[in-house]
């Protein structure tokens, strides 16, 4: 198996970094294929800019859509962004790497999201979702809390996290990706709230451990269901009797899943 593993984290001594490096010496270990794409070393331009476009489709008014359908036709995409999509293309998983900053991911990886996921080549009108251009690859977000596991909850004060990743998912989804169950890791930064600091280190690396198991186990983490295209109706609406599998999509305004 291939896999790729795009870290978004700014310190190469960082839990994340160990994080990844635990899951691609796991993977290699089973015999894998693996590239990691560290987008703070790579110093990755995380702005969609015309900056980035050397020749331009239209040069009186910059429209991002147009500019990367018109540069993916062409094969003339920037070459960092092009170093990107040849590995994403290449790999049959990905795994998204990065800190939970303000209940989203760092601005270097939304950056990295707009430029690579790249109109005309990594998606259309026609080539999306369960027909996308990423069908048949998994992907899976790795993020780290600095909060407690019950402050992370459907009833916890930070939010239920797993709702917070969502977006990502569907996103991934929108591409074709089977997206895998997030593996949130809480109370990375615990220390800082009074916990004992040896204790503190124990804890991190049984999650370290608990991370290897994981990629030892990939076939048993179960995929993130998503709405098939037969559910939905006119107007691109769900259609009545589907089934709900998020607050996000639903089936009524009130905010209560069903």
């Amino acid at each position: 198996m291939n896999s790729l593993i795009v870290v978004a984290h700014p310190e190469p001594k960082s839990f994340n970094a160990a994080l990844a490096l635990v899951a691609q010496q796991c993977l290699q270990s089973q015999g894998h294929q693996v590239r990691v794409s560290d987008l703070y070393a790579r110093a990755f331009a995380p702005d969609e800019h015309p900056r980035h476009y050397a020749r331009r489709r239209n040069q009186a008014r910059f429209d991002a859509l147009a500019e990367q359908r018109f540069n993916a036709e062409r094969d003339a995409l920037p070459q960092d962004v092009a170093r990107e999509i040849d590995d994403l293309l290449w790999a049959e998983l990905l795994v998204l790497q990065f800190p939970l900053w303000w209940f989203g991911m760092p601005a270097i990886l939304k950056g990295w999201m707009d430029r690579v996921f790249v109109y005309g080549k990594l998606y259309s009108g026609n080539r999306r979702f369960h027909s996308g251009v990423c069908r048949g690859k998994r992907a899976m977000l790795s993020v780290t809390a600095g909060s407690s596991t019950e402050a992370c909850s459907y009833d916890g004060q930070e939010g239920d996290t797993r709702l917070l990743l969502w977006p990502i998912n569907y996103s991934l989804h929108y591409l074709g990706f089977t997206a895998l169950e997030p593996h949130i890791l809480t109370g990375v930064r615990s220390a800082l709230g009074g916990e004992d600091p040896i204790a503190h280190e124990q804890r991190l690396h049984e999650q370290l451990r608990r991370h290897a198991a994981r990629f030892v186990a990939l076939d048993a983490i179960p995929a993130i269901p998503f709405n098939r295209a037969e559910e939905w109706g006119e107007g691109r609406k769900l259609k009545a009797g589907a089934p709900v599998h998020s607050p996000f999509i639903r089936h009524h305004a009130d905010w209560r899943l069903e």
